[in-house]
């Protein structure tokens, strides 16, 4: 039986993040399900077309998934990268699946990492998104995720209820001005907590253009910029999730998962 697992990313432009947060992924699947046929692909259709006027060539969700079909793969898991089921996941991820699902024996798609109904879904893995050992004396870690200016998305609150919760010294907002929490949410958080010390990193697979340039970029309305302005020091690493073995455990466990299934 052919069988393959397609390991599924947004895309990134910088090919020396790609090494560090998305190979390393594609790394780990490899190691741990040896039996399994690894593939690559992305849902940015902009990214694809860009990197392929220099050059450098990857393959759109939708065309890997047709080239499986006609090489007579019988079994295919397509594993996201996508941290919640966004509008990525549900109108490329799921939408390519569905095309193409009757010339599978059978066709699954991995839930994003961060799904649930609630906080209490989130044990374990807010402990991982926190990175206590990374924090300095008195610093409290601040993770910039991406959300939506469309659906807003409550995963996020429900990793911060958790969070609360437990006491740990994290605060999460999102890139997106129109969404909840935003950065002047997660300011008035640290600001009504008296916090005087922020570790800044984002909450995405990659570091690439939202961590550099919103996040830790020195216009004045960068995310590192606007906190510094409101009293606090900042400190920030522009790694993604993908450079940190414990979340990329994650998509190990959901692939794990997946084979379970019927």
């Amino acid at each position: 039986m052919k069988q393959a697992i397609v390991v599924t990313s947004f895309g990134v432009y910088d090919q020396k993040v790609k090494k560090e947060c998305i190979d390393t992924v594609i790394d780990d699947v490899r190691r741990e399900f040896p039996r399994y046929d690894i593939f690559e692909a992305w849902t940015c259709r902009f990214l694809v077309r860009k990197l392929a006027k220099e050059g450098i060539s990857y393959g759109l969700l939708d065309d890997v998934l047709a080239n499986l079909a006609e090489a007579g793969y019988q079994t295919v898991i397509v594993l996201p990268t996508h941290l919640t089921p966004g509008e990525e996941f549900n109108n490329k991820i799921l939408t390519a699946a569905e095309a193409v699902r009757g010339r599978f024996d059978q066709l699954t798609v991995v839930n994003p990492v961060l799904t649930g109904n609630g906080p209490a879904d989130y044990a374990g893995i807010t402990e991982i998104l926190a990175d206590l050992d990374a924090l300095g004396n008195g610093e409290e870690l601040v993770l910039m995720g991406h959300g939506s200016p469309n659906h807003h998305n409550p995963v996020y609150e429900w990793i911060q209820q958790y969070a609360d919760e437990k006491h740990l010294p994290l605060h999460i907002g999102v890139v997106e001005t129109e969404d909840y929490p935003n950065l002047q949410n997660v300011i008035r958080r640290l600001t009504d907590k008296g916090v005087k010390k922020v570790f800044l990193r984002p909450m995405m697979l990659v570091g690439g253009d939202h961590a550099n340039n919103d996040m830790a970029g020195d216009e004045p309305t960068s995310w590192k910029n606007t906190i510094m302005a409101a009293g606090m020091e900042v400190r920030c690493s522009t790694k993604g999730l993908g450079t940190n073995p414990g979340y990329r455990s994650l998509y190990l466990n959901k692939l794990k998962e997946a084979e379970q299934l019927p």
